[in-house]
């Protein structure tokens, strides 16, 4: 079967390593975006109640429709335009190798469903993993770490070379765990202009937070220094926690 929309599939141990990362249960429903050739969708299915696998390619949808399970269900659609809530009930959990070239924006969407998921596993790029998983300080710290940061509690899990995968890739991988958290970490009053000044605040990352936003928020300087936060700090050492107060009184002032 060719390859298709730059799928790289899962080589069995490299399946098994997965599984027992995400440990599924017998009463546990899981979601899955890309399923492939089927190697995860089927070892979860082994020890899950369900598995909803959302497909693009109909080729693939229908060659594991034919091995598949009564407990698999298959769906073909785009997991950038479906509505993932509807596919599984609330506390499912979800669990994807997710294909490199549109990772950010599903991982976005994974985002978006926190608070019907219990948890996610995300196999992704290994530079877009540490990206997501790093702490304040750090030199991969950007804006998707701040927006999981807010809703989760983010940790790199599993690492996979190339030779895990058929046909390899060019680069490494690596098993995200997100476990969303019952509330947000920080309080955040107008998510929109939250996400607009992390993307001001990390738009040049060599540039101090002050020289970034200061065309954006004429009364930034003095509202600044009324939360004690250093105008000569960069982007990158900011915590999501004072990264939502700083929203909070640009926003409201």
């Amino acid at each position: 079967m060719p390859r298709k929309l730059g799928q790289h599939f899962l080589k069995s141990h490299a399946v098994e390593q997965l599984v027992r990362a995400i440990g599924p249960r017998p009463e546990q429903t899981f979601l899955e975006i890309g399923p492939g050739r089927g190697a995860l969708t089927l070892a979860l299915a082994a020890h899950a109640r369900e598995v909803v696998a959302i497909e693009t390619d109909s080729a693939l949808a229908r060659e594991l429709g034919r091995r598949a399970p009564p407990n698999v269900r298959l769906v073909h659609g785009d997991a950038l335009t479906e509505d993932l809530r509807s596919l599984v009930p609330a506390g499912s959990r979800f669990a994807a190798n997710l294909p490199y070239y549109i990772s950010s924006p599903l991982l976005r969407r994974i985002l978006e469903l926190r608070g019907h998921l219990t948890d996610a596993h995300a196999m992704v790029q290994e530079e877009v993993a540490e990206r997501i998983a790093s702490p304040p300080g750090s030199k991969e710290y950007g804006i998707l770490s701040v927006m999981f940061a807010l809703h989760a509690d983010v940790e790199i899990v599993l690492r996979l070379g190339p030779e895990d995968f058929a046909p390899p890739p060019k680069v490494s991988s690596a098993v995200l765990r997100i476990r969303f958290l019952p509330v947000p970490r920080a309080e955040v009053s107008d998510p929109e202009a939250f996400e607009l000044l992390i993307q001001r605040s990390f738009a040049r990352r060599r540039r101090t937070l002050e020289n970034n936003l200061q065309d954006s928020y004429p009364n930034l300087k003095e509202n600044l220094r009324l939360l004690k936060i250093a105008g000569s700090r960069r982007a990158e050492t900011l915590s999501v926690v004072e990264f939502a107060a700083l929203s909070s009184v640009l926003s409201e002032r």
